[in-house]
Order: C-alpha cells, then structure tokens, then sequence
C-alpha cells in the first residue's frame, strides 16, 4: 500500500472504516476505494461525490486529490466550534437565537420586556395569592378539590 495525501485526507474524514462502507456512502463501486488506498489518483468526479457525501469543501478535496494547488484552493484550517468563539461573541450568538425565537412564537412581553402577561407588571393590577395562582393555571377550583357531599 502506498499512502497518498488523498487516501490520508480520506480516512481523515470517513474514518478508518471498510472500502466498502465508504464506497457505499459516496455511492461508487468498492473498488474505487480500494485503488485510493494502492495509491492510484482517484478521478475528479469520485472526488466530487466524495466530497459532497461527507459534507466536506469541494475545492478542500479536489487540494488533497492534487487536482489543484493548496493556494488555489485557499486551504486554511478552519475552527467552527463552540470554544474558539468569544464570551462576547457567544453571548450575542445566544441572545440572537433567543430573539428569532421569542418572534416566531406567541409570547407576550410585558412592560418591562419580562416573557408574561402585561397585567403581572402592572403594579396596579392585584395579582391573587401565589397558591390559587398556580390553582387557577392547573384548571383546579377549590369546590373541585374538597370531597362531595351525597
């Protein structure tokens, strides 16, 4: 076996699996793969489909094939994860998300921008006791509660 950059890059992104499960991910006949792994170049439209079946750059794959050049194909490393953002910019993230959130649905903010009714920030609106609250919020009534008399 004779490891190239593409048999490098494609284990790097498949796994070290079988030639076959690769080959039935990209859709190709297995011994395609097994070619790959002898060292011979693949052809660009398996590169194409291999590609685009692991969710991975076109012109990133065609660089590893040795189609093109790593300059042409402006290859960087790339960090998309959670711990390369920023408190700030996670925090904006987060408050961005729950925005979109907050105006596709029904919720109803109140005076002071509070998720809720606007009569629960009305200082002027009495609000009842906590407990028949949570009562009234459970469709249960006192007479509900308290045993019948026959």
């Amino acid at each position: 076996m004779t490891e190239t950059r593409w048999w490098n890059y494609v284990q790097l992104v498949a796994g070290v699996v079988q030639a076959k499960d690769i080959a039935d991910v990209v859709g190709i006949d297995k011994s395609n793969v097994t070619r790959w792994k002898q060292g011979s170049r693949p052809a660009v439209e398996f590169v194409l489909k291999f590609a685009r079946s692991y969710g991975r750059p076109v012109v990133e794959a065609l660089a590893e094939a040795g189609f093109i050049t790593d300059a042409e194909a402006g290859v960087r490393e790339v960090k998309i994860g959670v711990a390369e953002l920023t408190d700030l910019e996670l925090a904006r993230e987060l408050l961005a998300r729950v925005e979109r959130s907050a105006s596709s649905s029904n919720v109803v903010r109140g005076q002071f921008g509070g998720v809720g009714s606007s009569a629960d920030d009305e200082p002027g609106v009495k609000q009842p006791p906590a407990k028949q609250r949570t009562a009234a919020r459970k469709g249960v009534r006192k007479a509900d509660a308290a045993p019948h008399a026959e």
